[in-house]
């Protein structure tokens, strides 16, 4: 059959030559892009540098012997990583190792790690490395040892694997390897260079320290990273001397982040056109403390339930900027054992009233309800309950903030308003500790009782117990647990907000989609 072609669906060569140029410009283009490591050219501009602002500066980068939370804050998740980190409902998950098998007697842990871990120096983090690592943290009796128990043995059983031996359980196990006794540090390159911790970093994170002036501390992006890479390739913490200074820059432009502390930093900030204002969970915890010593009236326990009844803690927990939550215990929702216990002192002044009565009217003697400026009106509120209803002879002491943390840890004080950071805070209520000066022969049997458990979820139900028990005991009259607060210019984000004080998590900050 004889067909005939039509003139307009001839190609001419010289079009599809030209086409074919195109393409391979545009593949090229592509490849050139999109780099070394795998990344799609549109995943962030590569060479975006942004500035954190921050108030609590580290006294030094040496994360193995400074214990403060602002060296933990900058450096955990950024440059060093945690063999573990915490998952959903406070529970245990994967990082650098990507499975775990603990033994029925929980004697023994065996950990593979996840497949191309490297330091940001490139060298391999394999399971001699985590095992070098976990030694030194031990042996020098680094920041957080103690957590990981009575180790008998740490060894590796090829590259990819290695073992803990206990001598005895310690259920804390697995969680301590999400804090600072799981960080895993490039030990051998840190002996080549004389140990110099302080001025350099030897982790794997998505970022490496690239410098430290006094004010502030540069991030640059770790090229070797293991995982995602960072958006950012540059991130300067700039530190200021309080959240005023703070404040302040973060209003004139100069910052892209900003972390106030103080919910009234983060209200004056949220006016700011420019400016989201985002928050999350803290681990910080405002309760009224009560001193159980002796001569306290708050040594007996009916004083102290019914304190808890006359004080209205849902509804300030509902009208407090900085509330994240209400808290009735001493365990807060980001740590094991945290149990909602809000229905324990329901709030109820008749109630308290009823329970006072069966005290003479001149029975307590005056004294002070102590706090600092920023919960002036909170603490007057509660020392007008305490005159008013409970007819107990109670005057107001304001002192500055440093001075009631003094205090408090001392116990010198007889009720105080105050946050505390919250961090294993609950463990002041087991050893009769001079800031509460609380014994409790039921709640130190089931704190050891969770000790002596084989595995973390039998430790983690334990432990709820203990927390019952403490709050029905009134030990002190818990608040609210407080907001981490993250600030940012309307044009970035990807910083996480919940438990920013402690984890700053950086490796997101980039454009806003």
């Amino acid at each position: 059959m004889h067909t005939q072609e039509s003139r307009g669906a001839r190609v001419a060569p010289w079009i599809v030559f030209g086409a074919i140029v195109a393409v391979a410009a545009i593949v090229a283009a592509f490849l050139l892009l999109r780099g070394h490591d795998g990344e799609l050219p549109w995943g962030g501009d590569r060479s975006r540098e942004y500035t954190v602002g921050l108030t609590d500066q580290p006294t030094s980068l040496d994360i193995r012997t400074n214990d403060e939370r602002g060296v933990e804050q900058a450096l955990v998740g950024n440059v060093y990583e945690t063999l573990l980190t915490s998952g959903d409902d406070v529970s245990v998950a994967a990082n650098l190792v990507a499975r775990w098998i603990p033994s029925t007697d929980g004697l023994r842990y065996s950990f593979v790690l996840r497949d191309g871990l490297t330091f940001a120096d490139g060298s391999a983090l394999d399971a001699s490395a985590v095992v070098a690592s976990l030694q030194r943290t031990i042996t020098d009796r680094r920041v957080g040892y103690e957590e990981l128990g009575d180790v008998a043995e740490v060894r590796n059983t090829d590259a990819s694997q290695f073992t803990i031996t206990l001598r005895k359980p310690n259920p804390r196990l697995l969680w301590a390897l999400t804090g600072r006794a799981g960080i895993i540090y490039n030990v051998a390159a840190a002996q080549r260079a004389g140990d110099d911790y302080a001025r350099h970093t030897y982790g794997s994170g998505p970022f490496d320290v690239a410098g430290s002036d006094g004010s502030s501390i540069t991030l640059t992006r770790n090229d070797h990273y293991w995982g995602r890479k960072a958006a950012a390739s540059r991130i300067r913490l700039a530190y200021y001397k309080d959240e005023a200074a703070l404040a302040d820059a973060a209003e004139a432009g100069d910052l892209d982040v900003a972390l106030p502390r103080e919910a009234a930093t983060a209200q004056r900030l949220a006016k700011h056109d420019g400016l989201h204002v985002g928050d999350g969970d803290g681990m910080r915890q405002t309760m009224l403390a009560l001193n159980n010593a002796q001569e306290s009236p708050f040594s007996d326990v009916q004083v102290r339930q019914l304190t808890r009844y006359a004080i209205d803690a849902a509804g300030i927990a509902k009208t407090q900027p900085e509330s994240a939550a209400q808290l009735s215990g001493p365990i807060g929702r980001l740590q094991p054992g945290y149990v909602d216990l809000d229905d324990l002192f329901p709030y109820d002044e008749a109630k308290a009233a009823s329970m006072r009565a069966y005290f003479p009217y001149a029975y307590f003697h005056e004294f002070t309800v102590l706090t600092d400026e920023t919960h002036r009106a909170v603490a007057e509120r509660i020392t007008t309950t305490f005159n008013d209803v409970l007819s107990m002879p109670a005057t107001l002491e304001v002192v500055d903030t440093r001075e009631l943390a003094r205090r408090v840890a001392d116990g010198d004080y007889v009720c105080a308003l105050v946050t505390l950071e919250g961090v294993d805070d609950y463990r002041r209520f087991v050893d009769g500790s001079p800031m509460f000066h609380y014994q409790n022969g039921e709640a130190q049997r089931i704190y050891e009782d969770a000790l002596a458990k084989p595995d973390y979820n039998g430790y983690r139900e334990r432990m709820r117990d203990f927390d019952r028990v403490v709050s029905q005991d009134a030990a002190s009259a818990w608040l609210y647990e407080n907001k981490d607060f993250v600030v940012t210019k309307t044009s970035v984000g990807g910083v996480p907000a919940e438990n920013s004080s402690w984890r700053l998590r950086l490796a997101g900050l980039a454009p806003r989609s």
